[in-house]
């Protein structure tokens, strides 16, 4: 089993729980963070299966891995702004939306971890195309 197997496992498994407690939410941002957050699901989905493989090529997952950090980015942004509506508005989602702002921080974190194992089995040049710059181990971040 690959290394990155139980990081993009938990990833979805994250991923499942903000679905399933946003599920009777219909605010417009919400339905917008969870289409990504579908498509997100869907790519770790065909993900697991290649990375359950001792040492998965690259290229057998290197799409559904683009997906995943860049619906991850479509996300978090988008929950942020529905994040800050709320707030403004005091609207009855507000406790919600609190709830779920702890999850993403951890989900981030995960697919950090996951990058910098990409660049070390499959080296910088290579994940540089698949990871964006914010998860990456030497460019993103702060330091």
């Amino acid at each position: 089993m690959s290394t990155l197997y139980p990081l993009f496992s938990s990833v979805l498994k994250e991923v499942e729980q903000i679905l399933k407690e946003t599920a009777e939410m219909s605010h417009p941002l919400v339905v917008l963070f969870r289409t990504a957050l579908e498509d997100e699901r869907q790519a770790l989905r065909n993900l697991l299966p290649i990375l359950k493989q001792d040492s998965p090529a690259l290229e057998d997952f290197k799409k559904d891995c683009s997906v995943v950090y860049l619906n991850d980015e479509i996300v978090e942004s988008t929950f942020r702004a529905w994040l800050r509506a709320v707030d403004w508005m005091d609207h009855e989602d507000s406790e919600e939306a609190a709830k779920l702002e702890n999850r993403f921080p951890g989900i981030k974190k995960t697919l950090t971890e996951a990058a910098a194992e990409i660049e070390n089995a499959y080296g910088d040049d290579t994940s540089k195309y698949i990871v964006p710059v914010l998860y990456r181990p030497q460019t993103g971040g702060v330091r």
